[in-house]
């Protein structure tokens, strides 16, 4: 029976030790270059600080993996999933600071309604003077053309810088009336995004006292 040669090969006996010899004196690293030759030294070569290596320990066993830097699309995706994920989360907070708000303010929904309603009252008799203002502008402007018609020299001058002037406020009173229309819309609409939170936000506390108390 022949007896194995229990020795290791000379070269891979040398190749360790020098191995060894430099975990020892160091740090060792392990990194891959463009051809796929896993290569290891006591240094990364600059060429491929940035793509990516492994430190080992003395037993050769990986201790820190440091990753290959990002591309510049990579990073900007990078910045672009973290501003959403900020979005997300101010969303978030706000929503429950006004959903505390919501049920700090109202006690039930009959309460909520009749907040709308009078927000809404109060909008809309806004809105009405400020029409009975621009229809008593009108009938001015009614007398101001007919004077106009009459008027010669300086006081057709001073009758048409009358004119300007309500018409400048009429028109002043023309575009506060559309937006406190459009205010209004917005609060109706706002009012029944609340309303529906509202009522959820209540089936949900009285389900959790439900629960506590079964």
């Amino acid at each position: 029976m022949t007896k194995m040669n229990s020795f290791l090969p000379l070269s891979l006996v040398l190749s360790l030790g020098c191995l060894l010899s430099q975990a020892e004196a160091g740090n060792l690293f392990r990194w891959v270059d463009s051809n796929g030759t896993v290569h290891y030294a006591d240094n990364v070569p600059p060429s491929y600080s940035q793509t990516g290596h492994a430190e080992l320990n003395a037993l050769g066993m990986t201790v820190k993996n440091v990753p290959a830097a990002k591309t510049t699309e990579q990073a900007a995706e990078d910045d672009w999933i973290k501003g959403l994920e900020g979005k997300r989360q101010k969303f978030k907070d706000r929503q429950q600071q006004e959903d505390r708000e919501l049920l700090a303010t109202f006690s039930d929904v009959k309460q909520l309604d009749e907040s709308h309603r009078d927000r809404i009252k109060m909008l809309q008799d806004s809105r009405k003077q400020m029409e009975v203002l621009r229809d008593k502008l009108n009938l001015e402007l009614s007398d101001l053309q007919a004077a106009l018609a009459k008027a010669q020299g300086a006081e057709q001058k001073r009758v048409q810088g009358f004119i300007d002037t309500k018409q400048k406020s009429k028109a002043d009173y023309e575009i506060a009336i559309q937006q406190s229309l459009a205010e209004e819309k917005s609060a109706e609409l706002a009012f029944q995004k609340q309303r529906s939170r509202f009522i959820e936000l209540l089936d949900k506390q009285k389900a959790q006292e439900d629960s506590e108390a079964s």
